[in-house]
C-alpha cells in the first residue's frame, strides 16, 4: 500500500483494513452534534456552546487552547460561549476534532507523548505558515492546522494493531527519526498516511484535508488547488520542524523548488517566509 502504488480503491479500503484488524476509532456523540450545527448555515452560538459543554474534555480542552499563546487574546475567555464567539465556529470545530482524536488513541504511553508534541508543533508551524503565507495560495490557518494534526494520526492506529511498530521502526528507541511509509508498507504492508485519510474520511474532515492526509509525503501530483496548497504548507512545517530538531527527514526529503513551485513563491520569498514562521513559533515557546 505504498504512496506511489495503491492498489486498493479508496471507497474500498475501510473493508480491506478490518480484514487485517485495523480499527478506525468512532468519533465522539459530542464531537457529531457539534458538526451537524457547524454544518447549518447559521449556527446559533448558545446550541455550540451547550453541546462542548456536555462533554467536560472537550470543554476544558478548549479554554485551554483559548487561553494559549496560539490563541490568547487580552481578556482571556470566561464561559464557553465566550470561547466559541472569540474562535468562531470553523475554528472551534477543528480545535475539537483535533482534541477528540488524541483521546481517541490509545498506545505506548511515552510514544504517544512524543508523538502528540511533534504533531502539535507541526499544526503550529502549519498554522503559522498559512497565517503568513504571501501569494494566490492562501489555505485557511484553521484547516492547516487540522492537517497537521491529523497528518500522522495513522501511526498511532499501526501501534495498536501491531505490537511490534514501535521497537520495528524504530520510534521507541533513542535514533531521532520518525516513521516513514515505505518502512511501514514493507514490514506491515499498510502505511500511515493510508490509515490517517480513511480516518480523516471517516470523522468527515473537509475533502481537501483528507487527501492532504493522504499524500503529505508526496508533492506535484496536481491534486487540485487547495490540495497541492495544503500539501506545500504541511511539507514546510514538517521541513521545519525537522531542522529544529535536527532530526532526519528520512527519505521523505523536502523538495524546495516544488514547494516553491506550488505557493508560486521564490527561493528568496521562502527564506523569508520560514524565518518569520520561526520566529512567531519559538514566540509560542515564551
Amino acid at each position: 500500500m505504498s504512496a506511489t502504488s495503491t492498489q486498493v480503491p479508496a471507497d474500498d479500503e475501510p473493508e480491506a483494513l478490518l480484514a487485517r484488524g485495523i480499527k478506525l476509532p468512532p468519533q465522539p456523540a459530542a464531537l457529531l452534534a457539534l458538526q451537524r450545527l457547524a454544518e447549518s448555515l447559521e449556527p446559533d452560538m448558545r446550541e455550540v456552546a451547550e453541546v462542548i459543554s456536555r462533554d467536560p474534555a472537550m470543554t476544558a480542552g478548549l479554554y485551554r487552547m483559548a487561553r494559549s499563546p496560539l490563541f490568547a487574546r487580552r481578556n482571556p475567555p470566561q464561559t464557553v460561549e465566550q470561547v466559541v464567539l472569540m474562535m468562531g465556529v470553523p475554528r472551534t470545530l477543528v480545535l475539537a476534532q483535533a482534541m477528540c482524536m488524541q483521546g481517541a488513541m490509545p498506545g505506548n504511553a511515552k510514544v504517544l507523548a512524543r508523538f502528540w508534541a511533534r504533531s502539535t508543533a507541526i499544526a503550529q508551524l502549519a498554522m503559522l505558515i498559512a497565517e503568513r503565507q504571501p501569494g494566490a495560495r492562501r489555505i485557511a490557518s484553521e484547516q492547516a492546522y487540522l492537517a497537521g494534526m491529523f497528518h500522522d494520526c495513522g501511526v498511532p492506529i499501526l501501534m495498536q494493531r501491531f505490537p511490534a511498530y514501535c521497537n520495528r521502526t524504530g520510534l521507541d528507541g533513542v535514533a531521532n527519526k520518525w516513521a516513514d511509509i515505505q518502512t511501514e508498507d514493507r514490514l506491515f504492508s499498510s502505511d500511515h498516511a493510508v490509515i490517517g485519510f480513511l480516518l480523516a474520511k471517516h470523522w468527515r474532515l473537509p475533502d481537501f484535508v483528507a487527501k492532504a492526509v493522504r499524500y503529505h509525503h508526496e508533492g506535484g501530483r496536481a491534486l487540485g488547488r487547495p490540495v497541492d496548497g495544503l500539501i506545500a504548507v504541511l511539507q514546510l512545517a514538517m521541513h521545519l520542524y525537522a531542522l529544529e530538531m535536527s532530526m532526519s527527514e528520512g527519505e521523505a526529503c523536502f523538495d524546495e523548488a516544488e514547494v516553491c513551485s506550488t505557493l508560486e513563491i521564490s527561493s528568496n520569498e521562502l527564506a523569508d517566509l520560514s524565518e518569520q514562521v520561526l520566529e512567531d513559533f519559538h514566540d509560542l515557546e515564551h
